[in-house]
Parts: C-alpha cells; structure tokens; sequence
C-alpha cells in the first residue's frame, strides 16, 4: 500500500510511446484517482518540430488548451498535480493551478535536457517539487532532485537465460548520428559472425528520403532497413528477452539515461552504450555494461562471449515504476 489511496492527481504528459499510460495504470494500481491530459496543445511531428525552433508560434493556441481544461476542472481538489516536461505549459496556466488547487503538490519532473526546453527556466518557481533524469542538470541547478526514469512491468526479467537468438540488438528511433554509430557496430558483428537485430524507427518515409539527399552515410540505406510503424512494448519486450546485448546511443545533447537503458536495467541484460554517464549509476558494472565513443574506434569481442551479472535487487527495485511514482511524488511507502 502507499499513501496515494484515494489521492487525486491531474497529470499532464507528452504522448511517448505510451509511457505516460502505464503511469496512469501504476497510479490507478497504487489506488489514485487520475485525471490525464497531453501536455502539449499540438502533437503532430510537424508541429512538435516547429515548437523546437520556435515555442511562441503555439502560445496562443496553448493558452486556450489549457483554459478549457482547467474550466472542466475548475470544481476538483486535487492532491497533486504532476507535469512532464512542461514544454507547452504557458506561465498563465500555472498560475491559475495555484489558485484554482492552493493545497495540491505541483510537481515537475523532466525526462528531457534543460537546453532542450526554451522557457524552463521561467516556470520552475512555480512547482513544489522538481525532478529531473538529468544527472548534470541536477548538479547545475541545486533545486532539481535527480531521479532516473523507470522501467515498466513487462521489462522486469523472470530469470537471465544462458542461450539467445540474438548477439546484439538495437530498437529505437534514427536521429542525429544514431544510423552511422550502427553502421559501424553492424560492420563489426559482421566481421565477428554475431547474430544482430535491428529495429531502426522513422516517423515518415519523407524524413527517410530527406536523409538520402541530406545525410552522406544514408546515400546507401536501403528503405527495407528501416521501419515506419512503431513496435509495441511487448514485442519490444520478447526481442529483448531473446537478445544477449542491447545498443543504447544517446542524443548527443541529452545527457540523461534513455528509458531504454533502464529497461534493460529491469530485463537484466548487457548494454552497449556511448553514454559515458552511466559510469556514475550504481548499477554499473564494467562486466555488464561497455562503454564506446561515437566513432567506434574500439570493440572488445570477450564483452560479448562472457555472461550478465546481477546487480543487488535493491537496485532492481528503484527502478522499477511503481518507485519512480513514489520517488517523483514524494509520498513514501506506508509500513
């Protein structure tokens, strides 16, 4: 049981790959009453592009999101309100969250950069509570708690197996030099005779021919190598169980652990990462986990001829959802 029995929560949360439903499905598990609304006002990739460059092109629009939605909930007593990322969010609605709800938590928890979201800076006196997933962001700015993202049930491991269909695997979405890392990892299980899988996401085939007139290392990409759909969790899930080592490439201007490094905390299996930051988590263990610059200058084959080795389930545990929730909401377990 925790302390959320019967508590009232307004969360707002940008639509991820269906995240932001398994927490409200682990708060209403937890026994809270949710109330869940996108934090952003537009949400097609276009938009979201646009809102990047230049977030004041959707300020009014925005605006009046948000003002219809606190006028539905203009008679509710929340308990909590909790915001992720809070991109879109403008001043004016946070204001009125604090009159309209003067006795509920506002919380604030970001699963992206700092840099990454224009205006953050303006909004954060505004919340009782900040969190972040960003270690260097915790440390720059004192008034953040770090707290990692989390791993949903169907990513907890019943049992680390000794034989798999796959060596290596990525699953994940092409941005920045991500296609061009996993070139160079692909030539190099190649050369080494490891089974791969890759699952490489495009949001469109438009983007996919823009990147062959734009991107030198797509000249050669094969549309068939990339997929337009996403793949639901629970197939994301029994790839992963049947793999040996998961590819993890971080966004070169985000600094936080991907949730996809935090599922495989969950699934017990070995990382291969460019993220030099996970040297600084407690789950780290050089036996599990390798780490290489972008360029790909060094493979060591013995990584990955030698077996995964269990971390403490403590360890375990905090990553899990269930504790994140906990964690973010400040509300501790009830003995």
């Amino acid at each position: 049981m925790t302390k959320l029995v019967g508590k009232k929560v307004l969360f707002f949360s940008p639509a991820f790959f269906g995240y932001e439903k398994k927490i409200v499905n682990k708060l209403t598990e937890l026994g809270a009453e949710v109330k869940f609304y996108d934090v952003r006002s537009v949400q097609n990739s276009f938009s979201r592009a646009l809102l990047k460059v230049s977030p004041k092109i959707f300020s009014n629009q925005s605006k009046k999101y948000y003002d219809k939605i606190l006028d539905e909930e203009e008679s509710e007593n929340f308990d909590y309100i909790l915001i992720v990322k809070c991109d879109m969010t403008p001043i004016s609605a946070l204001k009125r969250m604090r009159d309209l709800y003067p006795n509920a938590k506002l919380i604030l928890y970001l699963w992206d950069s700092m840099k990454n979201i224009p205006g953050i800076e303006q909004k954060i006196v505004y919340f009782d509570r900040l969190l972040t997933f960003d270690l260097e962001d915790s440390k720059k700015n004192k008034s953040f708690l770090f707290r990692p993202l989390f791993y949903a049930d169907e990513f907890i491991s019943k049992s680390v197996s000794k034989s798999y269909k796959y060596d290596l695997v990525f699953l994940g979405t092409i941005h920045s030099d991500r296609y061009n890392i996993i070139k160079k990892i692909d030539s190099f299980a190649k050369n080494n005779n490891l089974n791969s899988f890759y699952f490489c996401y495009l949001q469109s085939k438009f983007i996919y021919f823009f990147y062959k007139i734009a991107k030198p290392e797509f000249f050669d990409a094969k549309q068939s190598f990339f997929a337009f759909e996403k793949m639901s969790s629970e197939s994301i899930s029994k790839v992963v169980e049947e793999s040996n080592i998961i590819i993890d490439i971080e966004h070169p201007k985000q600094n936080g652990l991907t949730m996809r490094t935090i599922e495989m905390i969950g699934m017990q299996k070995k990382i291969l990462t460019t993220n030099k930051s996970i040297q600084e988590y407690d789950f780290y263990n050089e036996e599990n986990i390798y780490v290489i610059d972008r360029n790909v200058s060094k493979l060591d084959i013995n990584f990955f001829n030698t077996p995964y080795k269990p971390v403490d389930s403590e360890v375990y545990a905090k990553y899990s959802l269930k504790q994140w929730i906990i964690d973010v909401l400040g509300v501790g377990n009830e003995q």
